[in-house]
């Protein structure tokens, strides 16, 4: 499933600033359109059990060639199953990549980040919706709840990056790959990710076991593996008269 936007899919990312954007407003409930265009969604370990319930959670590589968990939500050309034509994300748990919208960091330093916005997202509105900064510059409640949130997602991918390394390090994932038949006879393979082969963690040694089990990975592992259960619903979502064979994303960013 290769999408047909890179990560992120934001049209165009700039640094939000007091006196350019003095201004911006932003309306309630902005589309999640920008999202149509995405096969799978970057997710955070703090998320695993909450989108095990309905999401099949794989490995795919990143820009860096590290594993990113992501969360499959889409089929071949790109199109994300979960996102209609109004620009409603259809389930109950949204990820937090895509609930961040339209705001995101960019790494200025080692440790500083800048807070983004997509210029492009129709939310943002000069007349309409909620200030981002108050009369005197100050950020409005608004931007100073949305600063928050920033600050805790880029700690909890900091941790979610720390975790994929320790399964790499561990040697416990492996390439694989996911069938199913549709209607009208045809097959659709998806292939191109990673997953924990369960069958290598009695192989690790105690101390390593006990760590993870401690530590909270091993909840983590056992959400990823229940979470695979969800596959051949997503599969069975392709339609039959579409791509049947295709990769997922390979690089994200």
């Amino acid at each position: 499933m290769t999408p047909n936007a890179p990560f992120p899919p934001y049209g165009r990312v700039v640094a939000l600033d007091r006196e350019v954007h003095a201004g911006l407003r932003l309306k309630p409930a902005p589309s999640l359109a920008f999202a149509a265009g995405l096969s799978a969604v970057p997710l955070l370990c703090a998320e695993f059990r909450d989108a095990a319930r309905e999401y099949a959670i794989v490995f795919v590589r990143g820009a860096d060639h590290g594993l990113v968990p992501v969360v499959l939500t889409g089929k071949p050309q790109g199109r994300n199953l979960y996102v209609d034509a109004a620009g409603r994300w259809n389930a109950r748990y949204v990820p937090a990549y895509v609930r961040r919208y339209p705001f995101l960091t960019a790494r200025t330093a080692p440790d500083q980040y800048a807070v983004c916005i997509d210029a492009e997202c129709p939310g943002f509105d000069v007349a309409e919706g909620a200030q981002l900064f108050a009369d005197a510059g100050e950020p409005s409640p608004l931007l100073r709840q949305v600063v928050q949130h920033l600050a805790l997602f880029q700690r909890h991918a900091q941790l979610t990056e720390a975790f994929t390394g320790r399964l790499q390090a561990a040697g416990v994932l492996i390439d694989a790959q996911a069938k199913a038949d549709l209607c009208g006879g045809q097959a659709l393979a998806l292939r191109g990710f990673c997953i924990v082969d369960e069958t290598r963690l009695p192989a690790l040694s105690d101390a390593v076991l006990r760590e993870w089990l401690t530590g909270g990975l091993l909840a983590l592992i056992h959400a990823h593996l229940l979470s695979l259960g969800n596959l051949p619903q997503l599969l069975a979502r392709q339609p039959a008269d579409e791509n049947l064979s295709s990769d997922v994303p390979k690089s994200i960013q």
